[in-house]
């Protein structure tokens, strides 16, 4: 029975050990993905900034309002 006991804890320490490293593993990707959806998103409101300004540029009669704070 002790035996049996001693099965049983080991088992759960393995599926322990294997499911603390996939929380790392997992962690790693969501970390990784934050940092490029940042610069995703930097580089995304660059390329927005330059349309407007190529758009204000070569249609001039159409003329994007900025808010007061630009």
């Amino acid at each position: 029975m002790a035996n049996d006991h001693e099965q049983r804890l080991e088992k759960l320490e393995i599926m322990l050990a294997h499911a603390t490293h996939t929380i790392d593993e997992l962690n790693t990707v969501i970390v990784d993905q934050g940092k490029k959806i940042d610069r995703l998103t930097r580089l995304f409101d660059t390329m927005n900034d330059q349309v407007e300004e190529l758009m204000e540029n070569v249609l001039p009669g159409h003329q994007i309002e900025k808010p007061p704070h630009y």
